[in-house]
């Protein structure tokens, strides 16, 4: 009868890894990338989807953060401003309830862990920094879009108020991470981790920080101009210009402001500091003129894959964790010809590489992503351990195949974001332009019509989503 009882036992146990091993068609098991690709690939196709009923259980979901802002992303490329003011109003709004949670929560790192007794893709996807300072960028185009100019300027106080508090949670998340591996006594800076990440240090290296980028800074800037606040813009132009100082169309903005708010010994500087450009602004401008900003968006941000590392942990024996990792080539941003009648009217310059933010962010956490991972896997360890004492090898065998098919890593991200953001400005004599918008990786060259009146701003906002191009044209 014992012997029975113990093969019922064994045949459950293993019935229960296999039943547990078919849970790979969950969220939780199934890799992100996966489930958003079919948003990426009707940007790149240019094929429709009923937005209606685009991810509408994800966007209810634990990850409601992390889909409304796909969709948002998704809606304001294609021109539906509506669903994407809407969408990224939500997003916003689970952010800031789980920060004001996070508040007065005791211990938020230990509450994750607990949490994640299964993989880190269990625990609610809350954004990273970078991410955070976007989704405000791009309700503020939203708004500019709809000539709201004070739901413009909202978002990009929000946006660069978010620059400086993604920082003060990042160093509380990491403190909360080394004190935890303190109190465990594990070791979070494993030589290994640290070598397979070593290939991204290139790029990382790139970008002081994840939190702060001069796209959001330029924006903000240029909607101080539109609002009449020049001491604004200029403040928000020379932290755009700090952190991407080869842009020559940041340094003219910046000389021109240090000139209209007769910035004296600023300008001293600026003009030995950039002489190229030091005329260049005097001369554009004039009665007759209008302006044209173009913000081109170009590409898809990369996806993470995973990498798998076992590691010994003592009595537990040897544990796999599984780690998020960036492996793409890194390609240059290349910039967009803007022509009218054949003639070049300008080119864009880069002014954020997107790319590089992601990595840096996942360079940042990782220190705070090791420790979780090895306090879980040591867990799964004793559970192991334990499984033998209890049911002998079989068990052991059990719990260890379930620790290498939970074990995957959190591959989350916002991917319909652009791999980089270049901008263009330049004054034009008023009138109607059918410009011509050449690219070597688009499909073909796009054709739009631009009206730029005089004494007037337009922003042509250019998206290329693989061999598509998608824009549009808001005067002010």
């Amino acid at each position: 009868m014992n012997v029975i009882l113990k093969i019922c036992n064994r045949i459950a146990l293993l019935a229960v890894v296999l039943i547990m091993s078919g849970c790979a068609a969950s969220s939780t098991f199934t890799a992100y990338p996966h489930q958003i690709q079919p948003l990426i690939n009707s940007l790149s196709n240019r094929t429709a989807i009923d937005l209606q009923q685009c991810l509408l259980g994800e966007c209810k979901s634990k990850d409601l953060i992390l889909y409304t802002m796909e969709r948002g992303r998704y809606a304001q490329v294609v021109g539906n401003s509506a669903v994407s003011l809407a969408d990224f109003t939500a997003a916003m709004d689970k952010i800031r309830e789980n920060d004001t949670k996070a508040l007065i929560s005791a211990s938020a790192f230990g509450a994750n862990v607990a949490a994640t007794a299964v993989n880190d893709n269990a625990i609610p996807y809350e954004g990273e920094g970078y991410e955070r300072v976007l989704l405000h960028h791009y309700q503020a185009l939203n708004y500019l879009k709809k000539k709201d100019l004070d739901g413009a300027g909202v978002e990009v106080r929000r946006a660069n108020a978010e620059q400086n508090d993604s920082l003060k949670r990042f160093e509380k998340e990491l403190d909360g991470a080394q004190e935890e591996a303190r109190k465990k006594r594990i070791d979070s800076n494993s030589g290994r981790i640290d070598r397979q990440y070593a290939q991204m240090d290139e790029v990382a290296g790139t970008v002081k920080n994840s939190f702060q980028n001069a796209y959001t800074f330029y924006v903000s800037g240029f909607i101080y101009e539109l609002l009449q606040q020049p001491n604004d813009a200029y403040i928000d132009y020379k932290k755009a210009l700090e952190i991407y100082p080869d842009n020559s169309y940041l340094q003219k903005d910046v000389l021109r402001l240090a000139a209209t708010l007769d910035m004296r010994e600023e300008l001293d500087e600026l003009r030995q500091r950039f002489p190229r450009e030091d005329t260049r602004f005097v001369t554009e401008g004039g009665g007759g003129n209008g302006e044209l900003l173009v913000f081109f968006e170009d590409g898809f941000v990369p996806q993470k894959h995973e990498i798998k590392i076992p590691l010994p942990a003592g009595k537990a024996g040897l544990i796999a964790i599984a780690f998020p990792i960036y492996q793409e080539k890194w390609s240059p941003q290349i910039p967009l010809r803007v022509l009218s009648k054949g003639e070049l009217i300008g080119s864009t310059e880069p002014i954020c590489d997107v790319r590089a933010l992601a990595v840096k962010a996942l360079k940042e956490k990782a220190p705070v992503i090791a420790t979780r991972q090895i306090i879980r896997a040591i867990a799964k360890g004793v559970t192991a351990a334990e499984a033998k004492k209890q049911m002998g090898d079989l068990g052991q065998f059990a719990a260890i195949v379930w620790n290498m098919v939970s074990e995957n890593a959190d591959l989350r991200s916002w991917l319909t974001l652009p791999a980089n953001a270049q901008i263009l400005r330049t004054s034009l004599p008023a009138g109607r332009y059918s410009l011509s918008l050449h690219h070597p990786m688009a499909g073909a060259v796009t054709h739009t019509d631009v009206d730029v009146p005089a004494n007037t701003k337009t922003i042509l906002h250019v998206v290329r989503t693989g061999q598509q191009m998608y824009t549009t044209v808001t005067t002010f």
